[in-house]
C-alpha cells in the first residue's frame, strides 16, 4: 500500500469502517512511513476535538417537548391494541427500545457527518494559508473585506476591525499584516494574516454549512479545539454561530492555541451578533 492509498482510506480507517485485511495493510505501511503516521495523528486529533465540541453542544440535546412527545407516543402506541397479561409491558419496552435506537442512530449519523465536514473545512483552511498567505497560487484574486461584506454578508465587515491590528498573547505579540477575502477550493474565506512568533499565521473564517448553530450565553467563552497538524501546519479552530474560525501556521501548537485564546471571545461575540 502506498501513501496515496493510505491518505484516501485514512478517514475510513479512523472510523473503523474497513475490512480487517485492509486495516492490517495500513498498519504495516504506518510502521515504516513517518509522514503518513503524522498525517493520521493529525486527522485523529481533529476528529476527536470536533467530536468533543459536537457532543458538548447544548442545542443538540433533545428538547423537553421532544421527550414529552416521545413519552406520549410510546404510551399511546403500547395501549392501542389488547395484549395478553405479561406481554403488554414487553411490547412497550420493545417499542421504546426501537425508538430510542432510531434517535441514537440519527444523532450519531448527524454527528459523524458534522465531524467529516469540519475536517474537510480544516484542510481547506490550511490550503488557503499555504496558497494565499505563504505562496500566492489562487485562481481568483482576493477582494477587500468591505467589498466582500457588500457582496456576501455583514460577517466580513466584522472582520475589518476584529481582531485588532495588534494582539498581545501569553506567547508574545501578534501583528496583522493583511485582511481580505479569498477563495480556495471553491470555498470563500475571510482571511487575516498575522506576523506571529516570526511566522506568517492565518486566521480564516468561513460559513459552517449545515452544522449546528452554537450560541454561547453572556460572557461564556468559545471552545477552542486543537486539530493537530495538517500538511505540516498547526491548526486550531472554534465555532462562532454560523461560522467556523481556523488558525493555521508553522508555529508550535501551544503557541497557536494562545493566539486563538487571545482573540476568540471578542471575535465570537462579533460574529454571533451578525
Amino acid at each position: 500500500m502506498e501513501c496515496r492509498d493510505v491518505r484516501e482510506l485514512a478517514d475510513s480507517f479512523l472510523g473503523e469502517e474497513l475490512l480487517t485485511e485492509t486495516n492490517h495493510e495500513i498498519l504495516r505501511h504506518l510502521e515504516t512511513c513517518p509522514v503518513c503516521r503524522t498525517d493520521l495523528n493529525a486527522r485523529r486529533a481533529l476528529r476527536d476535538g470536533v467530536r468533543r465540541a459536537f457532543y458538548g453542544a447544548a442545542d443538540l440535546e433533545p428538547s423537553p417537548d421532544f421527550i414529552a412527545g416521545l413519552r406520549t407516543t410510546l404510551q399511546n402506541t403500547a395501549y392501542q391494541t389488547p395484549a395478553r397479561r405479561g406481554l403488554r409491558w414487553q411490547g412497550w419496552w420493545a417499542l421504546a427500545a426501537t425508538m430510542l435506537l432510531a434517535v441514537t442512530v440519527g444523532l450519531t449519523y448527524r454527528g459523524r457527518e458534522w465531524i467529516a465536514a469540519t475536517s474537510a473545512l480544516a484542510r481547506a483552511a490550511v490550503g488557503d494559508h499555504l496558497n494565499c498567505a505563504l505562496h500566492f497560487r489562487l485562481a481568483e484574486k482576493p477582494i477587500t473585506l468591505e467589498e466582500a461584506a457588500a457582496r456576501y454578508g455583514p460577517a466580513y465587515r466584522t472582520l475589518e476591525s476584529l481582531p485588532p491590528d495588534a494582539v498581545m498573547t501569553v506567547a508574545g505579540p501578534a501583528r496583522v499584516l493583511e485582511r481580505h477575502a479569498c477563495v480556495y477550493g471553491g470555498r470563500r474565506f475571510a482571511h487575516i494574516v498575522f506576523e506571529y512568533r516570526g511566522q506568517a499565521v492565518s486566521l480564516l473564517v468561513t460559513d459552517a454549512g449545515r452544522g449546528p448553530e452554537l450560541t454561547l450565553p453572556g460572557e461564556a467563552l468559545p471552545h477552542v479545539t486543537s486539530a493537530g497538524r495538517i500538511d505540516d501546519m498547526a491548526v486550531v479552530s472554534f465555532r462562532a454561530s454560523r461560522h467556523m474560525v481556523f488558525f493555521a501556521g508553522d508555529v508550535a501548537q501551544a503557541d497557536l492555541m494562545k493566539l486563538a485564546d487571545a482573540v476568540a471571545a471578542p471575535l465570537y461575540r462579533g460574529l454571533a451578533g451578525v
